[in-house]
């Protein structure tokens, strides 16, 4: 894929190369604060912080009353030689479905599927149109720069897939950074496992006030997998070791032109590959799975109106044996979105008014070999008004409503409404009650209707209906130390959810309601004397999730039960100490047990713990800056199996070094 680089620019270019009608000045500002130690709730300090300007479409501040938890850049940076899978499940108390190392990991959010979670690089879903998901082990964190993981049902914001959750990624330039920034790394670990990239940067101010910014990253990575044994035991069954390689390569391209008054033009491109080869030493058990996509974004802000043009291109190719013929499938999506805010002040409500109202328009083009046509064409639309209301510093509000259009079905209609109001609001203590209601939607995918035999022409859309309360305490402790415990509690109802039936062949029918309700828990304890800081976050999750009603004779027993792969409880906890140029991060992660059969009648997979840990230090020799790190995974040498029945990897380690010129 990336030796067809230069056709694909051409193209790419070619297809975002169109104009946007430019409209008044509007300050889309959005501040974000880094609580650190005593800071954390003083206004005066707050406000002293440099603010960050978001650019383009930023649907979280229009998610009032959802939960949000924005990643920092920091962290992102410490483990950035991880992929999206990898970091995800120690970050946060969702489930991860994973078939070995280094092949397909999935999402869980809320115990939902991993079709029920959007994926949103910089506003645009890279969810694959075939098997409506994203296989988080292709993304590297070098990808982006900034993330967001937001809970819940957001589809009135995002749009459909939005049912569990939803990832924001974001690509956003260093205007600090000036002149030229070159980088490489390199990572080594046990199996043969190696990573490595080459990046540059750069930012530039002309004499007539325009900024120039950009980034090129080269990255790629070699799984070799080389295991020492060919089987692992917990004392009561034995998993194997099956044999994989998986190589990984990509290319980022950010581009900004941004002028004296804020409007600007980026550019965006990602392109990955990633080649999986299981049994490759065994011709006549091996299978290669080679998945690539393509990524171009052209964006243009002027004032208040946003315009985003795009062409996203997915290509699985799978074989076994000599990979000869493989089966072929390729779509192909061009977008093209609008969005304009208007904002208002003491107009007809006390306070601030912020409206966004936009479309978006899709048009998708298919060549699978599996499906029962050759060529598929199909169109898409989404109209949408978000609303967010700041009566007070207390008091904030969202109403947002959204209205997706298929050729092919009648979509539900998507509205929510969401709150967030401050109970006690004081210099070292802040208490948030916050509170959404929403719908929510899934199209069917493309191989859920079209796929020869297993297919259904008449799958329905999914249709969610979400409830969810929560509160957040944040309080300073004292001087040095500060703290915030969280509680969110949710319902989700899922009508028409979608299910490949093992009782007729493993064709897909709708599932008619499941019910996914639970609750989640978070602490989090910072504290910071001089050089040295340290924290704790532990973050807990109880997650049910089981049909609610039979769509066949044969389901009554499975009726009110778990549903397979969803663990009941998951646990994760990072604790930290950082001092001048050290970092030490321990992670623990625990997963109950989860069940394999609908009607739990098979051995469930065990539960199990699993504890990693990172040390990292920066160094300086000239006008070289460079950052060392250890990292040391499955400390406890945890037996436990993947979705396979395969054995994961035991005690393994990393080491990394980067280096900037």
């Amino acid at each position: 894929m990336l030796k067809s680089l230069p056709k694909l620019l051409l193209a790419g270019i070619c297809l975002l190369s169109v104009r946007a009608v430019a409209a008044e000045k509007y300050d889309s500002t959005v501040a974000f604060t880094l609580s650190v130690g005593s800071d954390t709730l003083n206004p005066e300090k707050v406000r002293q912080l440099e603010e960050v300007r978001v650019h383009g479409f930023s649907p979280d501040r229009f998610m009032v009353g959802l939960k949000v938890q924005r990643i920092d850049s920091a962290l992102l940076s410490a483990y950035q030689f991880q992929t999206l899978a990898d970091f995800l499940q120690y970050q946060s108390p969702v489930a991860f479905k994973s078939y070995g190392s280094g092949q397909l990991a999935s999402i869980a959010f809320r115990g939902t599927s991993a079709s029920h979670t959007a994926v949103l690089w910089n506003g645009i879903n890279i969810n694959s149109p075939t098997v409506g998901q994203t296989d988080f082990s292709t993304i590297p964190l070098l990808g982006f720069d900034k993330m967001a993981i937001q809970y819940g049902s957001a589809a009135s914001c995002v749009g459909t897939d939005a049912v569990g959750g939803s990832l924001l990624l974001h690509s956003e330039p260093d205007w600090k950074q000036h002149g030229l920034n070159f980088t490489a790394g390199i990572q080594y670990g046990s199996f043969d496992n190696y990573n490595g990239r080459v990046g540059l940067r750069f930012v530039r101010n002309t004499q007539k006030g325009i900024q120039l910014s950009g980034k090129t990253l080269l990255y790629g990575s070699r799984f070799n997998n080389h295991f020492k044994e060919t089987e692992r035991s917990n004392g009561k069954q034995t998993y194997p070791m099956e044999p994989s390689e998986t190589r990984q390569m990509g290319l980022v391209q950010d581009l900004y032109l941004k002028q004296k008054n804020g409007d600007y033009v980026s550019f965006h491109l990602w392109l990955t590959d990633n080649n999986l080869t299981i049994q490759p030493d065994v011709i006549q058990f091996l299978e290669r799975t080679q998945t690539s996509a393509s990524r171009f974004l052209l964006n243009y802000q002027w004032g208040n109106t946003n315009f985003k043009t795009a062409f996203v291109r997915d290509i699985i190719d799978y074989g076994k044996a000599d990979f000869l013929t493989p089966s072929h499938s390729q779509t192909d999506r061009y977008i093209a979105r609008a969005e304009h805010e208007l904002l208002f002040k003491k107009t007809f409500v006390p306070g601030q008014t912020n409206l966004k109202i936009g479309g978006e328009f899709v048009h998708y083009v298919a060549l699978v070999d599996g499906y029962s046509i050759n060529a598929i064409e199909e169109n898409r639309g989404d109209a949408f008004v978000l609303l967010r209301q700041t009566f007070s510093s207390r008091l904030t509000a969202s109403i947002n409503l959204r209205q997706a259009l298929s050729s092919k079905y009648k979509v539900p209609f998507t509205p929510s409404f969401g709150f967030e109001y401050l109970v006690i609001s004081k210099t070292d203590k802040k208490l948030k009650w916050s509170g959404n209601i929403a719908r929510s939607y899934r199209l069917p995918t493309l191989n859920e209707r079209y796929w020869a035999v297993l297919g259904n022409p008449d799958i329905r859309p999914e249709n969610g209906f979400n409830k969810e309360l929560g509160l957040n305490l944040e309080q300073n402790l004292s001087e040095k130390l500060s703290g915030n415990l969280g509680v969110n509690a949710y319902h989700n109802l899922i009508d028409d959810w979608t299910y490949w039936n093992p009782d007729k062949g493993y064709r897909v029918e709708n599932l008619q309601q499941v019910l996914a309700k639970g609750a989640e828990f978070s602490l989090g304890i910072k504290y910071q004397h001089g050089h040295l800081s340290s924290g704790l976050t532990s973050q807990y999750a109880y997650n049910h999730t089981s049909q609610q009603r039979v769509y066949d004779a044969y389901a009554v027993d499975i009726v009110g039960k778990q549903l397979i792969y969803v663990p009941l409880h998951t646990l994760t906890n990072n604790a930290f100490v950082r001092w001048k140029n050290w970092f030490l991060n321990v992670q623990g992660l625990y997963y109950s047990e989860r069940y394999i059969t609908f009607d739990h009648s098979g051995r469930p997979f065990p539960p199990y713990f699993l504890l990693n840990t990172l040390l990292s230090t920066s160094l300086k020799l000239g006008k070289v800056q460079g950052q060392v790190n250890l990292q040391a995974n499955n400390l406890t040498d945890t037996v436990y199996p993947s979705v396979k029945k395969n054995a994961m990897p035991g005690r393994n380690f990393n080491i990394g070094l980067v280096l900037n010129f």
